[in-house]
């Protein structure tokens, strides 16, 4: 919540205490209880799983994510590949096929997008967990953070992705869930901003994970 009020006011929340604020935030991501994991790792299946995916796939994904998730390693070879075919179950090994994307019809996340995601925020709670991020660049990115948010927001109800994935852009039930999901979308701009995303990403080829 501190982090919150940061970003949405600058009145009541210096910069030093957010950045001790995002220290603690980095050091404690990803640290669930059992039930939060599995429920963590049905969304992500159901964002992702094709209609004609198989239990099997479903369960595979969902095992490898809680495992990720309460190790805090997770194994990104296997879970590149296991999503793949749950996103898309009718490619072939080695035969190079469109590959099924989530989100925005205009501008789908595929698998291999996720996962680079998912590796820059992994390298940018490393270094917030050590404050090895200025305050000006935390500064600049709330800035940014704020206009992309307001349109964001103003666009979210128009966001329909028919048959790929419902409830996709839905905005979160309760103030917690709504302040961390903000939270989340500032350090997505922040990897973006310190050019976590794109080093992570120039390591990506189709197919591939990202290192």
């Amino acid at each position: 919540m501190v982090l919150f009020v940061w970003l949405t006011d600058d009145t009541v929340v210096p910069v030093g205490q957010a950045r001790r604020a995002l220290r603690t935030y980095a050091q404690t991501t990803g640290k669930t209880n059992r039930a939060r994991r599995q429920e963590n790792a049905r969304r992500i299946v159901d964002q992702f799983a094709h209609p004609s995916a198989t239990y099997q796939q479903r369960r595979t994904v969902q095992l490898l994510i809680e495992e990720g998730e309460r190790t805090r390693k997770p194994d990104w070879e296997k879970l590149h590949s296991a999503l793949t075919a749950l996103c898309s179950p009718w490619r072939t090994a080695g035969v190079p096929l469109l590959e099924r994307g989530i989100g925005r019809p205009d501008m789908p996340l595929t698998v291999t997008d996720s996962i680079v995601l998912k590796v820059a925020a992994q390298r940018l709670t490393a270094r917030l967990g050590a404050e090895e991020v200025r305050e000006e660049d935390l500064l600049e990115a709330r800035r940014v953070h704020r206009i992309d948010w307001a349109q964001y927001e103003a666009a979210r109800s128009r966001q329909h992705p028919a048959g790929t994935t419902p409830r996709f852009f839905v905005a979160p039930e309760g103030v917690e869930a709504r302040a961390r999901e903000q939270v989340h979308a500032y350090t997505g701009t922040l990897a973006g901003m310190l050019g976590i995303i794109a080093q992570v990403a120039t390591g990506a080829q189709v197919g591939r994970v990202p290192f």
